[in-house]
């Protein structure tokens, strides 16, 4: 993984003079390519990433029968690769916890990656009623099926899925990690758990189990913040203003370059 990091942090310091902007997805990003001197401060141009909200409210939802889930069972989830990035060995080992507090539990992976095998015997042999989606185009209709909803990286360089989580209306556990604690207010609008730590986990979303008021007010809260912040409307304007802001005076002057980052591969550069 340092390997991979140093190639793609070689890349991207390589091309940054070819650019006129460097657009980062998030404030934690802006700061790691003003750490690791990408380019002159400058060039760089904060867009925080947004998603379209509609599409997430209007999604049409699975059916607990069909994934094999009954329909009172407390529903926890993941959206996102099963791959080391995105800890599907935590979720796993959490949802165990989990299980063991709650026995009417379920639990939903929607995703694929090399981790899928491990996840899934880990669950046979612990008794969990997991489902995993593997590779699908309607993401939003599994996660319609959650009651909480998590988000367990390792590293991020925004955390799109805890803005699709909060369009949804579902209750968030985040790891507390990068960008995350930028997106997420915690107690208010949802919660950070400790990276790595199962244990810590299974008590936050032990914790809005047992407070469902509560709960429902955080719900609130974060819809309000992504219809306020997050839209997809707002970040078509903030690059649509920062091309006719690079653009030369008698003639258009785009440069792109797209989706090369140092770190974890987020930055874009135009």
């Amino acid at each position: 993984m340092k390997l991979k990091s140093l190639v793609y942090l070689l890349m991207e310091k390589c091309l940054s003079p070819l650019t006129d902007k460097i657009v980062c997805i998030s404030e934690a990003e802006k700061e790691s390519a003003e750490r690791e001197h990408i380019t002159k401060k400058d060039k760089l141009e904060l867009i925080p990433n947004g998603i379209d909200v509609s599409a997430v409210k209007n999604a049409i939802p699975k059916q607990r029968s069909e994934l094999g889930i009954s329909e009172n069972a407390f529903v926890v989830g993941m959206i996102g690769r099963l791959s080391p990035q995105k800890a599907p060995d935590v979720f796993i080992r959490s949802a165990k916890l989990i299980h063991d507090s709650i026995p009417d539990s379920a639990f939903i992976m929607v995703g694929d990656g090399e981790e899928r095998e491990a996840v899934e015997t880990f669950a046979r042999e612990n008794g969990l009623n997991l489902y995993v989606t593997g590779w699908t185009d309607t993401p939003y209709s599994y996660l319609k099926a959650f009651d909480v909803a998590l988000l367990l990286s390792r590293w991020e360089g925004f955390g799109l899925a805890i803005v699709e989580y909060m369009a949804a209306e579902k209750n968030v556990v985040a790891s507390n990690v990068d960008a995350i604690p930028t997106l997420i207010d915690d107690g208010t609008d949802g919660l950070l758990a400790e990276v790595d730590n199962p244990e810590d986990i299974k008590e936050k979303v032990l914790w809005l189990y047992k407070h469902p008021e509560e709960a429902k007010i955080m719900k609130k809260k974060a819809l309000e913040k992504v219809i306020k912040n997050y839209d997809i409307s707002r970040v078509v304007e903030q690059h649509a203003d920062l091309f006719v802001k690079i653009c030369k005076p008698g003639g258009v002057k785009y440069k792109i370059q797209l989706t090369l980052a140092a770190l974890n591969g987020e930055r874009r550069a135009a």
